[in-house]
């Protein structure tokens, strides 16, 4: 049900542990190529009171939105039905707040209730060298299921796993939701 109020994210040391060897939602992967083939000046856009980073980038880190139950093959245990990934590209938090996107006095916020429909707070993954990013929700990339494939740096725990489906509710649908609305 559709709400106002705004929920606390789950805790920085709740979002990762490995659950599975086969890919689900909300995996992260290192090394994934990240964004379209936008022309050089094309660095970020501004129109309007908001500002949105569009690359060019070249490989990073990516999160899996593709939906876990679309890739698997119904009636076939342990088999995808089909090879497309859908990617949000991450980038740093830093990154993103020091080019524009993101106002500083906005990042508390992010922090604690990742409140932002257009991003998906990423904690830090030190053993990965991964540091505190966002997922860019409004820039989704699709990549072959086999480039993925040893790219696999974490994967979401349950209560992270339901938090991004409320996010991706956010961003795509334009509702905010309680996390009780999605189960994983």
């Amino acid at each position: 049900m559709a709400r106002d109020e705004r929920e606390p994210r789950p805790a920085d040391e709740d979002y990762y542990v490995d659950r599975t060897e086969w890919v689900r939602q909300g995996d992260l992967f290192q090394e994934v190529p990240l964004g379209y083939p936008f022309p050089p000046e094309a660095l970020d856009h501004s129109e309007g009171k908001r500002k949105f980073l569009s690359g060019p980038f070249d490989t990073g880190f990516g999160m899996l939105i593709s939906p876990t139950c679309s890739m698997a093959a119904q009636g076939e245990e342990g088999r995808y039905a089909h090879p497309v990934r859908v990617l949000a590209p991450v980038q740093p938090l830093a990154l993103v707040v020091e080019e524009g996107a993101i106002k500083a006095e906005a990042v508390a916020g992010i922090r604690r209730y990742d409140n932002s429909a257009n991003y998906f707070y990423v904690p830090s993954l030190p053993e990965a060298q991964l540091p505190e990013s966002v997922a860019l929700l409004y820039m989704p990339i699709t990549i072959h299921h086999d480039y993925l494939v040893e790219r696999r740096v974490a994967q979401l725990s349950r209560a992270a796993a339901i938090h991004l489906k409320r996010q991706l509710a956010s961003h795509f649908g334009g509702e905010l939701f309680g996390h009780e609305d999605f189960d994983d």
